[in-house]
């Protein structure tokens, strides 16, 4: 059986839809969580300088939105056609899209404090608004999915990085805003082999 070690901060952000992913499958994978003081010493390490990193029998394999991609495929949880394939693409980029919209706000990602202020302000009333409405419209009109009206390795983008995306938005009552987001989120947490891995896994805030 090949060898399956994951690199990603002590945090879900990025990094637990992969993991999810993999809890599905029932792979075993050894967890690496670094803290931020113990990142200089690995980035160097890292194929592109970054995690998340997925490595396979010592070969490493970098890129979020591509490792969850191989994940989604390896586990059937993609559609039947290029066009099955383009829709999941298409929702996942819009994901993508939009959280990264929301770390312009973030303190981590925007140390300067007017800067930052100054986005969520504008963000807040011109651009996150539109982002929810229509990712939310997307998930009513598949049933608690984002694609295809069935589970796929789009959910597993959004339920893992819930939690962040919440506190990004400065909306701790985001699930009761929109229930449907917290569809997504069940329907993901509530798979027997994922429920088993979060309930086991390190608890963190985002």
């Amino acid at each position: 059986m090949s060898k399956y070690v994951f690199y990603y901060f002590d945090a879900k952000a990025l990094g637990e839809s992969s993991r999810l992913l993999m809890a599905y499958g029932g792979q075993e994978f050894e967890d690496r969580r670094h803290t931020d003081e113990e990142w200089p010493a690995i980035k160097p390490k890292m194929l592109f300088g970054t995690v998340p990193l997925l490595e396979i029998d010592g070969k490493q394999y970098a890129q979020s939105k591509a490792i969850s991609r191989y994940l989604g495929r390896k586990y059937g949880l993609v559609g039947d056609t290029p066009e099955d394939a383009l829709e999941i693409d298409q929702i996942v980029d819009f994901l993508v899209d939009f959280r990264l919209k929301a770390e312009e706000t973030s303190p981590r990602l925007m140390p300067d404090a007017a800067v930052r202020e100054r986005n969520y302000a504008a963000y807040s009333k011109n651009v996150f608004p539109d982002y929810l409405e229509k990712l939310n419209a997307i998930i009513v009109k598949n049933n608690g999915h984002l694609a295809l009206g069935k589970l796929t390795w789009a959910d597993f983008m959004l339920a893992g990085s819930f939690d962040y995306l919440r506190n990004l938005l400065r909306m701790p009552d985001l699930s009761t805003k929109y229930p449907a987001f917290q569809q997504v989120v069940d329907n993901v947490y509530s798979i027997p082999q994922v429920k088993s891995y979060a309930d086991a896994a390190p608890y963190t805030e985002e």
